[in-house]
């Protein structure tokens, strides 16, 4: 974790001025191509949530904005995130799964289908969730898969003012490809303009990830 220098940061300014909202956040709603990544995925036998899992992981690492935290009041560079995102229980209630980060995606797959299988069997306040719960470099991740997104509000705490960003993804439509996603940030750390760049990062991952699976069914075809 490194401190970002205000002297030389071209957000100060935006950075002092939302400091002192009540709430800094801003959210945004839309939805992303998902390309071929649904059938890709599904001929390779990996799963379509984690295919997009691991194109957002690996765009969150690519945009140093989206690991910009607040610690004690200053704007910090945590320099590589985790994604804590939900998962249903067998009795259909959530928990927090902190996924691990991978290469590929089928390390990414396999690694964390062991995290899931033992996380969901956990209670939702496990030692486990309580350890890294307070953590900065987290992006917490809501999946959504009955609903086409129009708006959403997360609970939050007094004072929840991290800058950490929240991700929700809605219901697929499948005859469109196209996948609703919901963003939140802090605006004294990201305006739309980088949200912009993030999301266009996130296409560039999926195109990338539909090219390699699709490589690796003509070679087992």
């Amino acid at each position: 974790m490194k401190k970002i220098d205000l002297s030389k940061w071209e957000r100060a300014e935006h950075f002092k001025f939302y400091q002192h909202f009540e709430d800094p956040n801003f959210n945004l709603i839309t939805s992303v191509d998902t390309h071929t990544l649904y059938a890709d995925a599904k001929a390779a036998n990996i799963s379509f949530t984690d295919s997009y899992l691991y194109c957002l992981s690996q765009a969150l690492q690519s945009c140093d904005f989206m690991r910009f935290r607040i610690v004690d009041q200053q704007p910090m560079d945590v320099e590589k995130v985790a994604i804590s995102s939900t998962f249903l229980a067998e009795d259909k209630t959530f928990r927090f799964i902190l996924l691990d980060d991978a290469n590929t995606i089928d390390e990414f797959a396999a690694k964390n289908k062991v995290k899931k299988q033992r996380g969901l069997g956990k209670p939702l306040l496990s030692d486990d969730f309580l350890s890294y719960s307070g953590n900065v470099d987290l992006v917490f991740v809501s999946i959504l898969p009955w609903f086409d997104l129009s708006g959403f509000k997360h609970a939050r705490h007094n004072g929840d003012n991290l800058g950490i960003p929240k991700i929700v993804f809605g219901k697929f439509n499948i005859e469109e490809n196209r996948l609703p996603v919901s963003v939140e940030v802090h605006h004294g750390l990201v305006d739309g303009y980088h949200l912009s760049l993030f999301l266009n990062e996130f296409s560039l991952n999926i195109i990338a990830l539909c090219e390699y699976l699709q490589s690796k069914n003509n070679f087992r075809s």
